[in-house]
């Protein structure tokens, strides 16, 4: 699925769905052939699993399980 399908599922803007994706946190299963970012549906579950951790308000790089 694209970007915009698992951004409108979470409620989380696209930029931040591209963060996550930049820094590791949501692995990408590839591109188009137009260069447009594709996720599995397994990006949904880890997308959520992520807004309920930063909800509680710990720093990124906990998060991603690096200090």
């Amino acid at each position: 699925m694209g970007i915009g399908e698992p951004a409108a599922r979470t409620g989380l803007p696209v930029k931040t769905i591209r963060c996550y994706s930049d820094i590791g946190l949501l692995p990408e299963s590839g591109r188009s052939r137009g260069g447009h970012r594709r996720y599995t549906a397994d990006a949904l579950s880890r997308l959520r699993l992520i807004q309920r951790l930063r909800a509680l308000r710990p720093p990124l790089r906990t998060v991603r399980g690096r200090r």
